[in-house]
């Protein structure tokens, strides 16, 4: 299955991830890597600042792989 994710998707997978899984957040963030503060601002702040952890948090947490894709849009003046 695939879906394609919103940057604020992103977030709200992250956070329900989070949430629904028996593991603190301390407990992730050990396993990520980074600190407990990281965790909970990434799955509450949307934003290019917090993708990369969010990423991880979901693949982490989802057994999944996010594969991010960026799209650009030219509109031209007629």
């Amino acid at each position: 299955m695939e879906r394609e994710l919103t940057h604020e998707e992103l977030r709200e997978e992250a956070h329900r991830l989070a949430k629904d899984d028996s593991r603190a957040y301390t407990e992730i963030a050990e396993e990520l890597d980074v600190t407990k503060n990281a965790v909970a601002k990434a799955v509450t702040t949307t934003g290019p600042k917090f993708q990369r952890l969010q990423i991880r948090i979901v693949e982490h947490l989802s057994g999944g792989k996010v594969e991010p894709r960026k799209t650009f849009i030219l509109r031209l003046n007629e």
